[in-house]
C-alpha cells in the first residue's frame, strides 16, 4: 500500500441536474410524468427516451411530498424557503449527460439543466509516511501535538470551555457530509452515531479523510490518542455516494438535525478557472454552493436553523474574482453569484486555511495565521482554521499497526481548518443549550466568527487583505454570544453587601421618620395663637424652619436616589438571573449604567417647582395662621413629612 493509494480519494460521479420552471406543475410517478397544467409533457418523455434516461425528484420521493415538507419547514421559518420541488437528478449515460442537458434546456417547461463535476474531499495530498504492520502495544497520548485545542492566539482555547457547563458540546448533533468513516476507530467510540444516509465508499482515500474530520471535533477524552474539540456531541455522517449526490446528502442531514445542530460539508470541486476539469493540483477547485442545487439545499438547512460549515477549497482562487459572476452554460436563468453575498447569501459560514503557529511539529508553514497558499478567499471566507500539521485520527503516519489506531498529524487543507471550525461551533453550542437560553442562530454565530477572534497575518506574497478571516476564540465567542463571563462567587458576595446597606438605610429612614413626627408638631400652632406670639415665635425660630425645610428636601432626595438605585439593582439582578448569572460589583460598565439611569430619574426633582420659596407655602394652610409667612413654613413641613411617611 503506497501513500498515494492512503491519500487519494477519487471524485464522486458527476451529477446532472434539471431544474423545472417555476409554472411548470410537474409530477412523476413510475417514469412517467403529466403535469397540473395543460401543457403536455411529451417533449420531456421523447428527450428522456432518446438518451435512455430517468428524471426522479431530487429533495423527496414525489413533488407533494417535497411541496408538503417545504410547507412545514416555511411556518417554522422567518425567510421564504427555496422551491425544492423544481429540482430533478437525472440518470443518464455520463458519456452523453452533457448532450442531454443541452436538449432538456430547450424545453419550455426546463428553466436549467447542467453536469456537476464530481465532488472531492478537500485535503492537501502531503506525502503521510506509510503506515507501520507492526501496532504498538499502548497507543501514547498525542494531545499535546494538538496545538489547535490551545488558548488563543494559537488554539481555539478548547480547555476554557470544557470547564464550563455544555462546552464540551453536549446536546448538539453534527453531521459530517463527505464519503466514507472509520467509526470502529479506537478513538471514536463514544458519542458516535454511524453513517445515516447513503453508501460509504469503500475507497481508504475517502475513509481516512472522514476518520480524521472526526477525530478534530469528536475524539474520545481518554488517556491515549487525541481528543476532540466537542467530543460530547453527537456525531454522524452522510454519504454522497450510493445515488445520494451532495444536494441530496445535505438534504438528508437537514431532515435529521434541528435547529442550532451543526452541518459540516467537507466538499469542494472543480470550477470554471479550468473548464471544470479535475486535477491532482486542485487549483481552480472552489466552494460547493456555487452550484444551484446545491445552493438551495444549503439555503433550505440554514433557514430552518441550523448552522452549516462549507470549506472555501482548496483551489487557490480569489472567490471575488468576475469570473465567478458569469453564469455558465445551462443554469437557471435567474442564478446569481452566490459568492457575492450582495447578490444572494447561503446562510453558511464558509472557512478558509491558516498556516499554523512556526515550528509545529517541527515545520514553518509561514506566519501564523497568514493564508495557505492554496486556501481560496475572499470576502465569503468567515473564518480560518488550522490548515497544516494538524493531528487527529486515520492516515496511520503518525502510529501505524491496525486501521483502527492510526494517527497522523499532517492532515491539511480546508479540510482539516473546517472541523476545528466546527468544534468552536459545536462547544458554543453545547454552552448555549446548558444555560437553558436559545440556541446561537447561523446569522450569530456567522457575526461572531467575523469579529471575535485572533486576526488574519500577513505572508510572504500573500496579505491579509487575501481575506480568510480570524482564528476561533471560545472566549471571546462566548463574549459575543453570551455577555462577559462573571465570577459567581465574587457576585453573589457583593450583591449581599449591597443589599445589606439598602436595608441599613432603610432602617435609617424609619428612624429618621419617628423623630421627624416627634420633632414637628402641627397642633403646638392651633388656631386662637396671639398673633404676636405667632409673629414672635415665626421671628424666633424662622432660620431654624428654613433649616429644617431645606434638611427634609435634601432627603427626600437622597431618599428617592436611594430608592432608585436598590430598583436598578434589583433590576439587573433579576435581568442577569433569567441569563443564567447574577449581577455584580466587577461589572463596572453595569454599574455606571445604573448610576446614569437614575440620574436621569431624578433630574425632575432639582425644579424649582418642588424647591419653593418659603414664602409660597402650600395655599391649603394659609387661611390657618394669621401669619401669612409662617402658615407657608408650616404646610410645607407638614407636607414634607407626609410625602416621607409614603416615600
Amino acid at each position: 500500500m503506497t501513500d498515494d493509494t492512503l491519500n487519494t480519494a477519487p471524485p464522486s460521479p458527476r451529477e446532472t441536474i434539471v431544474v423545472m420552471q417555476p409554472d411548470a406543475g410537474l409530477r412523476s410517478s413510475a417514469g412517467r410524468f403529466e403535469t397540473t397544467t395543460a401543457e403536455p409533457v411529451s417533449d420531456l418523455e421523447k428527450v428522456l427516451k432518446k438518451y435512455k434516461a430517468s428524471m426522479l425528484p431530487m429533495f423527496g420521493s414525489t413533488e407533494e411530498r417535497v411541496e408538503l415538507e417545504m410547507m412545514e419547514e416555511s411556518a417554522e421559518s422567518d425567510a421564504p424557503m427555496p422551491e425544492l420541488n423544481r429540482f430533478y437528478r437525472l440518470d443518464v449515460e455520463d458519456a452523453k449527460a452533457e448532450e442531454a442537458a443541452e436538449a432538456l434546456v430547450k424545453l419550455s417547461q426546463v428553466e436549467a439543466a447542467y453536469v456537476k463535476p464530481g465532488a472531492e474531499p478537500p485535503v492537501m495530498l502531503d506525502d503521510d509516511p506509510v503506515p507501520g504492520l507492526d501496532e504498538p502495544p499502548v497507543t501514547p497520548n498525542y494531545v499535546s501535538r494538538q496545538g489547535y485545542l490551545d488558548p488563543s492566539p494559537t488554539g481555539v482555547d478548547a480547555r476554557w470551555a470544557w470547564a464550563r457547563g455544555g462546552g464540551r458540546g453536549q446536546n448538539v448533533r453534527i453531521i459530517d457530509i463527505e464519503g466514507a468513516w472509520r467509526f470502529t476507530h479506537e478513538d471514536l467510540r463514544q458519542m458516535q452515531g454511524g453513517v445515516v444516509g447513503g453508501t460509504q465508499s469503500t475507497n481508504i482515500g475517502w475513509r481516512n479523510h472522514g476518520t480524521a474530520v472526526l477525530g478534530e471535533f469528536s475524539g474520545d477524552h481518554n488517556s491515549f490518542g487525541i481528543s476532540g474539540i466537542c467530543d460530547q456531541a453527537t456525531a454522524s455522517a452522510v454519504s454522497i455516494f450510493g445515488g445520494m449526490g451532495s444536494a441530496g446528502a445535505i438534504r438528508h442531514a437537514t431532515s435529521r438535525l434541528r435547529r442550532g445542530d451543526v452541518m459540516l460539508l467537507e466538499l469542494h470541486r472543480p470550477g470554471p478557472r479550468h473548464n471544470f476539469q479535475s486535477r491532482g493540483d486542485q487549483k481552480g477547485y472552489i466552494a460547493i454552493e456555487w452550484w444551484e442545487d446545491d445552493f438551495a439545499a444549503i439555503l433550505a438547512a440554514t433557514r430552518r436553523g441550523i448552522i452549516v460549515v462549507e470549506a472555501a477549497g482548496n483551489g487557490a482562487e480569489n472567490l471575488d474574482d468576475n469570473l465567478y459572476q458569469v453564469r455558465p452554460a445551462g443554469f437557471p436563468g435567474s442564478w446569481t453569484n452566490p459568492f457575492r453575498r450582495s447578490n444572494r447569501d447561503s446562510g453558511a459560514i464558509v472557512v478558509g486555511a491558516g498556516a499554523p503557529p512556526p515550528g509545529t511539529h517541527g515545520r514553518n508553514h509561514g506566519p501564523d495565521r497568514s493564508r495557505l497558499d492554496f486556501s481560496n478567499y475572499g470576502a465569503l471566507i468567515d473564518a480560518q482554521g488550522w490548515g497544516r500539521e494538524v493531528t487527529t485520527c486515520g492516515y496511520g503516519g503518525l502510529q501505524g499497526g491496525s486501521e483502527d489506531v492510526w494517527y497522523t498529524d499532517t492532515f491539511s487543507g480546508t479540510s482539516s481548518a473546517s472541523p476545528i471550525v466546527v468544534g468552536a461551533i459545536g462547544s458554543l453550542q453545547g454552552m448555549a443549550r446548558a444555560r437553558g437560553t436559545a440556541v446561537l442562530s447561523p446569522a450569530k454565530v456567522r457575526q461572531c466568527l467575523r469579529t471575535t477572534g485572533a486576526a488574519q497575518t500577513d505572508g510572504p506574497g500573500r496579505p491579509r487583505t487575501q481575506r480568510i478571516g480570524n482564528r476561533p476564540d471560545l472566549k471571546a465567542l462566548h463574549r459575543c454570544a453570551f455577555g462577559p463571563v462573571i465570577k459567581a462567587k465574587e457576585i453573589t458576595k457583593e450583591t449581599v453587601k449591597e443589599i445589606e446597606k439598602v436595608k441599613e438605610r432603610k432602617e435609617f429612614i424609619k428612624e429618621l421618620k419617628e423623630k421627624d413626627r416627634k420633632e414637628v408638631k402641627v397642633k403646638e400652632f392651633k388656631e386662637g395663637k396671639d398673633n404676636k406670639e405667632i409673629k414672635e415665635f415665626k421671628e424666633k425660630d424662622k432660620d431654624r424652619f428654613e433649616k429644617a425645610l431645606e434638611k427634609r428636601f435634601d432627603k427626600q432626595l437622597e431618599k428617592q436616589a436611594e430608592k432608585q438605585v436598590e430598583k436598578q439593582i434589583e433590576k439587573q439582578a433579576e435581568k442577569q438571573r433569567e441569563g443564567g448569572l447574577t449581577p455584580g460589583g466587577g461589572d463596572i460598565e453595569t454599574r455606571i449604567a445604573s448610576l446614569e439611569a437614575m440620574v436621569g430619574d431624578l433630574t425632575h426633582f432639582i425644579t424649582s417647582e418642588l424647591r419653593p420659596d418659603l414664602a409660597q407655602g402650600a395655599q391649603d394652610y394659609a387661611g390657618d395662621y394669621d401669619d401669612p409667612e409662617l402658615a407657608a413654613q408650616l404646610a410645607k413641613d407638614e407636607k414634607d413629612s407626609k410625602d416621607t411617611e409614603t416615600f
